[in-house]
């Protein structure tokens, strides 16, 4: 049963996806969620490449680089969770998503004045406030507005998130060629504060427009029963289980692929950053094509076609030790991995009660965490004892396991009760 719009941005489905996407070219506010999107994806992605000169300059192992980002995740977990609370109980969706905005880069600047392993896992620790409050005041919001078109809203969105992934990673690789890591985290948080107060503004007035940032607030004990019968469905749980999977490969070949890079290849930063902007880069194409296909011809069909192909080509990229084909090879790579996310997404806000879809998007994204947390914790050791490459066989072998779970997701979508 479809849920009925709170605010503009649903057309009839025989409007044509043209039409659309037309009307959205005026919505400043999906504009300015995607441009929010790409700030907090921004910061993590610049991490990944300022990682091996961290890591160098700190003497760090594998398995010690391993932990410290599997840190990072552990603690978003716990992050997660609140931030979904306080969004379906508190509502003022701009507000929070301002707040976001605005927490997440500091953090990373006060990690470029960490002089030891211990300061880096203290700073590491509060780096996803910021970003783990985004996620469900941000898609939640576009469920809302966007009813009948959530697989392309939530594309859009991913699709902005992956332009701050795409660009930061050859930003980052180009001032590391002038600037020492800890330089640049700080200048990194200097030059994306004025945007962060712009995005501030702007959607703090998502508030106020067309009630677009209201909703009834839930009781907590209609909340608490409601959040019970969330846990129970079937279709939600394989969800997050199957994202959480996902996450372990993306967060791991993250971690190391620019390690591979920078110390096994010995390649120099700008062409890291290249490299890297290559695999996030392709993202910018998928997240629109799957997010259309999935709302086309079914969530199940998009995602399992995704997932087969980045497992062969993980397998593949193995082999070949990354050497053969490597820009192509790792921009279809690129494409595949990151079709999924976004299919994930709108299928959870297809299942999610109406009244929890912040709880139900801070479930999925604090699984994520937990799974990923794992992630380069195992690949740091595996590293360490039997050399990087067999970290890749590792990641493989985790979206293997995610191809079998999607599969398990009841085939009839059923909307689970919120009251």
């Amino acid at each position: 049963m479809k849920d009925s719009c709170e605010s503009g941005g649903s057309l009839d489905k025989k409007s044509g996806w043209l039409s659309w996407i037309r009307s959205t070219k005026a919505d400043r506010t999906l504009v300015a969620v995607s441009l929010g999107h790409t700030v907090t994806d921004w910061y993590p992605n610049s991490l990944f490449i300022i990682l091996p000169y961290l890591a160098t300059d700190l003497g760090l192992t594998y398995s010690q680089v391993g932990v410290l980002m599997g840190w990072n995740y552990f603690t978003s977990f716990f992050v997660n969770l609140p931030g979904g609370l306080i969004v379906d109980l508190v509502g003022k969706t701009g507000v929070l998503l301002g707040l976001a905005v605005a927490l997440t880069g500091l953090p990373y600047a006060l990690l470029g004045f960490s002089t030891s392993y211990a300061m880096a896992i203290l700073c590491i620790t509060f780096v996803g406030i910021g970003s783990n409050l985004w996620h469900p005041a941000a898609l939640s919001f576009l469920a809302r507005r966007y009813p009948d078109r959530k697989g392309l809203a939530m594309a859009l969105h991913t699709m902005g998130g992956n332009l701050g992934s795409a660009c930061a990673p050859m930003a980052v690789g180009l001032a590391l060629t002038v600037w020492l890591w800890r330089r640049v985290l700080l200048v990194n948080f200097l030059a994306g504060m004025p945007l962060g107060f712009v995005l501030w503004r702007l959607l703090a007035k998502v508030d106020t427009a067309r009630g677009d940032g209201r909703r009834t607030a839930l009781s907590l004990h209609e909340y608490g029963h409601a959040v019970q019968t969330m846990a129970r469905n079937k279709s939600i749980l394989l969800l997050c289980s199957l994202g959480g999977l996902r996450a372990m490969t993306s967060i791991g070949l993250f971690t190391f692929l620019p390690i591979y890079l920078a110390h096994e290849l010995e390649y120099p930063p700008a062409l890291v950053g290249t490299y890297m902007t290559v695999v996030q880069g392709a993202g910018i194409l998928a997240s629109p094509v799957s997010g259309i296909l999935s709302d086309r011809r079914g969530r199940r069909p998009v995602l399992a076609t995704g997932l087969v192909v980045t497992s062969f080509l993980l397998v593949a990229l193995a082999l070949l030790k990354l050497k053969l084909f490597f820009v192509g090879a790792l921009a279809v790579l690129g494409f595949f991995l990151f079709s999924l996310q976004p299919v994930i997404l709108a299928w959870m806000m297809d299942v999610a009660p109406a009244s929890l879809r912040g709880t139900t998007v801070s479930a999925l994204f604090g699984i994520q965490s937990l799974f990923a947390g794992f992630s380069p914790v195992i690949c740091g050791f595996i590293a360490d004892r039997f050399g990087i490459l067999y970290a890749f066989y590792f990641l493989a072998s985790t979206i293997f396991a995610a191809n079998v779970l999607v599969y398990l997701v009841p085939g009839r979508v059923t909307r689970a009760s919120s009251s």
